[in-house]
């Protein structure tokens, strides 16, 4: 089709003018919110000289996309013209794969989805802070450093393993198995990372991603005893002391008891997202 070598990506200085073409509850609070902050993940989808609607891109090993087409210019074929764009230059970039979201329950988005090659992986429930700090206890956390990347490594993927068996969203998941370009980017965030120790050992490794708490994992044989909480806590309050914004969290769906625990310290969901994975090349 000789309408595709016209899709172009392409970044905007003042993309307001154009979010007033975006329906904030299709899109979810979350996601709108993303594109209002205009990073440098966020393009134009420009075809025919024309804006036809705006995509998250952000290449990596494990990328993501997200294409959204204004509504008066859909059923154009722009939706499927800019996904192929998009995974093509995603591919130049070496990703192996590339993840995707849209709202739960949006059957239109699904099945667009799918259409593409996309396989709906999990739920999950987008959740934000809205209170004040948690008293601060002497509590034995610190930052990670890189030594500590191989027992940090190994607890927190077999923690997250375990979780994902008991959601039953991923009943062929392995624990995941460490690697050098992963411990090189955990080495280049070390001021956002955290591990929580029972003396010598590493029971707990925790991170922050602006107001985002990634990740939080607490070593299996310690379950059960409260580190959750205080880890949750601790790494909330370290959120609010950036004052950029309100700490917030994603939640799988199906995973009961980091629910419960978020709910109880005062987390409230914002909106829920279904999530997809596609594999690139060959």
């Amino acid at each position: 089709m000789e309408q595709s070598k016209t899709i172009e990506f392409v970044k905007l200085d003042d993309i307001m003018q154009y979010l007033e073409s975006v329906d904030r509850e299709e899109t979810g609070e979350d996601t709108f919110e993303w594109l209002e902050e205009n990073g440098e993940e966020i393009h134009a989808i420009r075809a025919n000289d024309m804006v036809v609607g705006l995509a998250i891109i952000v290449d990596d090993v494990e990328g993501f996309l997200y294409v959204y087409i204004f509504p008066a210019q859909r059923n154009k074929g722009y939706g499927k013209l800019a996904v192929d764009a998009a995974e093509q230059r995603m591919i130049g970039a070496s990703a192996k794969s590339v993840h995707t979201a849209w709202l739960n329950g949006d059957e239109k988005a699904l099945r667009f989805a799918e259409r593409n090659g996309y396989k709906r992986t999990h739920a999950s429930a987008f959740m934000a802070y809205h209170g004040k700090a948690f008293p601060e206890e002497d509590l034995p956390i610190r930052h990670y450093r890189d030594e500590d990347y191989p027992e940090a490594f190994r607890m927190y993927a077999e923690a997250f393993h375990v979780m994902r068996l008991s959601t039953g969203w991923f009943p062929d998941s392995a624990v995941r198995q460490p690697s050098e370009e992963e411990r090189r980017y955990w080495a280049e965030h070390t001021d956002d990372g955290y591990v929580y120790l029972s003396g010598s050992e590493i029971v707990g490794y925790g991170a922050i991603d602006g107001t985002e708490l990634d990740v939080v994992s607490i070593k299996i044989p310690h379950q059960g005893k409260g580190l959750g909480r205080k880890f949750v806590t601790y790494l909330t309050n370290r959120i609010l002391e950036k004052g950029e914004g309100e700490p917030v969290l994603w939640c799988v769906v199906g995973n009961d008891k980091a629910r419960a625990l978020y709910d109880s310290l005062g987390y409230e969901e914002v909106c829920r997202n279904d999530f997809a994975v596609k594999k690139l090349g060959k």
